[in-house]
């Protein structure tokens, strides 16, 4: 398997050297003219993704999402964080072929204990080749994931490899966060191109409360159910006296229920 490292290919008429084009089998040479046809199932190229935020910007992105719904209350402000990094991190990017329906599958090319990058979206546009001019090469992490590993978790997965129209080595700009909360450690990415976080572990709420609070509402209305049903037998409208009933329990109990809910979003 050849590896791209200058981007470049040599046209067959003139020997002329041309930018590999990212989307496409197709290049014009801009020396001769001649069509160049570019197999990329025999070739690896190397791209980078852009880095569009600052390092304030991203711990910003990392404490708006700390304000989220599943995350301990006031975990934005408690958080300290201790200490941050910035990398290009290595990704394995392959595509299939349009016949075979046009998939994208990725995998982390060294070791990382955030197994939620998997996930991430890296759209064509955003590729750009690597050039060592551009970028300051000690911010890249080497890939430990050999391609040859790669392609066999490829097909354990049950991805037939001739279908592979391309195979990329996309380094993508990280923010890694070490914080501290409650006594414990934890980390969050933050993808310096789109701002998105990604995390494995963190504060989150505690269950326990919400937990009462279903059994609260199950127990309450299941007693003014019951009765409504007993002081309902003891009229002739039955029916109408139990609906009237359970109206009145449901929203003299719907209060404190409501209280209690507002008081526990709250604290927790």
């Amino acid at each position: 398997m050849e590896t791209l490292t200058s981007s470049k290919i040599i046209c067959p008429q003139c020997a002329g050297e041309n930018e590999v084009p990212i989307d496409e089998k197709f290049t014009e040479c801009v020396f001769c003219g001649s069509a160049i046809y570019i197999d990329k199932k025999k070739i690896v190229s190397h791209f980078v993704i852009s880095s569009n935020f600052k390092k304030e910007e991203a711990e910003g992105n990392l404490r708006r999402w700390m304000a989220g719904n599943f995350q301990v209350k006031d975990l934005d402000k408690l958080a300290q964080i201790s200490q941050t990094s910035f990398y290009y991190f290595p990704m394995w990017y392959f595509k299939t072929d349009k016949s075979a329906g046009e998939t994208i599958y990725l995998q982390p090319a060294t070791s990382t204990s955030i197994s939620e990058i998997k996930k991430i979206n890296i759209p064509a546009g955003n590729l750009k080749v690597f050039n060592k001019k551009d970028f300051n090469v000690n911010e890249f992490v080497n890939p430990d994931v050999l391609f040859d590993s790669a392609q066999s978790w490829l097909k354990e997965t049950g991805v037939n490899l001739d279908s592979i129209a391309t195979s990329n080595l996309v380094h993508i700009p990280f923010y890694q966060f070490y914080y501290n909360y409650n006594g414990k450690q934890y980390t969050s990415l933050v993808e310096a191109s789109s701002g998105k976080v990604y995390a494995n572990l963190w504060p989150a709420k505690s269950e326990t409360p919400f937990r009462i609070m279903f059994g609260l509402c199950i127990v309450a209305f299941f007693l003014i159910s019951i009765l409504a049903f007993v002081i309902g037998s003891m009229d002739r409208e039955f029916l109408l006296t139990v609906e009237f009933v359970k109206i009145i329990g449901y929203g003299l109990a719907s209060v404190p229920l409501i209280l209690i809910a507002y008081f526990i979003a709250k604290k927790v």
